[in-house]
């Protein structure tokens, strides 16, 4: 029963306004029965002396009633409440009107129009102003004056005040909402290329192969399985990618890739045509969020030793010290294969291994070294540095 009050209330506003408004007249009503009334300090207006105290309940049911629609209407609600208010204080005042009063303008900043949200602070300006000279030339005293625009002051402006600091909370919160899906957007840019891209690189580069040499049984079945495999760890790979997407508890196990697949990494290389000496140490205590950006970072650096340097030597270091891991690849040079389809190269390899590191707090270092090609990352063992 609880439960499915507090999804109610979460989902309909209405109830909410129903709410508020009837347990603002419930409160009002027990504040009026104990004798809050007669509250406010007569500076020579006329009062409607020796009315029953009941007679306060009649501008609250009014107030009350204008709170239903305070959200699809704020300023006729308001003008509602304000003539509530007069006659309420026509009658001495009380408490329970104050909550009311307080909780419409509350609504004006909340619902209305930014001109009208100006308009009504003009007119609350307006209105203390006035309202504390002609106190004090009433009473005769500044301080009377002064402590008339206090309280109007807290009455009228505060609501007002308020509702904008809620305003501009929502409007804070709006805008980290709309930066965290541009990063998960760049995140799954990230993983969808360092997923698929490489593969389908590999099936291109393959199937281009083949189309490009006179036929050849042997040699073409020989590709057509490469293209195979390719696309089956690309399914492979893709799959993990969506169970850990649709997974809302994610375990280690779901992370695709880690410190136990860079030797299948590495003989995809070599059947690729890659010779490639490894020194893989084998590597426990690590986050596993460290291990998957060491084994992307691993997988990209030599789909691009594959895709540029074919058939070049490379070499695979990955070592961990107390605070991090460390992952070099070099490459030899070699001429480069002409790539015939602008896909085949995007560009975003090497910027993916960068974003990935400095998600940890780590580096990747990229460039030509003497007759070779240096990839260099340090991930620290605690994400974050």
């Amino acid at each position: 029963m609880r439960a499915a009050i507090v999804r109610r209330w979460r989902s309909s506003p209405s109830f909410q306004d129903r709410v508020t408004a009837a347990s603002t007249f419930a409160g009002g009503l027990g504040l009026n029965l104990v004798g809050l009334t007669d509250v406010w300090i007569d500076p020579g207006i006329d009062r409607l002396d020796g009315t029953p105290a009941w007679w306060h309940t009649v501008p609250l049911v009014v107030g009350c009633a204008a709170m239903l629609v305070k959200r699809r209407h704020p300023l006729p609600a308001l003008a509602v409440g304000v003539v509530a208010t007069l006659a309420d204080l026509a009658l001495g005042g009380s408490i329970a009107m104050v909550l009311v009063l307080f909780d419409l303008i509350f609504s004006v900043g909340q619902f209305a129009s930014a001109s009208a949200r100006r308009a009504v602070t003009t007119g609350v300006f307006v209105v203390i102003g006035t309202a504390g000279v002609v106190g004090g030339l009433a009473a005769g005293e500044f301080r009377m004056a002064v402590f008339i625009a206090l309280q109007l002051t807290t009455l009228l402006f505060v609501p007002l005040w308020w509702s904008a600091n809620v305003r501009q909370q929502r409007r804070l919160g709006e805008l980290a909402a709309q930066e965290a899906v541009l990063a998960e957007r760049a995140a799954m840019a990230r993983d969808l290329h360092d997923v698929i891209a490489a593969h389908l690189s590999t099936t291109a580069l393959h199937s281009g192969a083949a189309l490009a040499a006179p036929p050849d049984t042997a040699r073409d079945r020989a590709a057509l399985q490469a293209v195979r495999t390719s696309s089956l760890a690309a399914l492979e790979e893709m799959r993990s990618m969506i169970m850990l997407l649709r997974d809302t508890h994610p375990t280690d196990a779901t992370v695709p890739g880690g410190f136990d697949r860079l030797p299948a990494l590495v003989e995809a290389a070599e059947a690729d045509g890659l010779r490639v000496t490894a020194t893989l140490p084998e590597i426990t205590g690590v986050p596993v969020i460290v291990a998957h950006t060491v084994y992307r970072i691993v997988h990209e650096a030599l789909t691009n030793a594959k895709k540029h340097a074919p058939s070049s030597e490379v070499r695979l270091d990955v070592h961990r010290t107390h605070t991090e891991v460390t992952v070099t690849v070099t490459n030899t040079l070699t001429q480069p294969p002409p790539l015939t389809h602008e896909a085949l190269s995007a560009g975003t390899g090497l910027p993916s291994m960068r974003e990935r590191a400095a998600l940890l707090g780590g580096s990747v270092e990229a460039g030509p070294q003497a007759a070779s090609w240096r990839v260099h990352a340090s991930i620290p063992v605690t994400a974050g540095g």
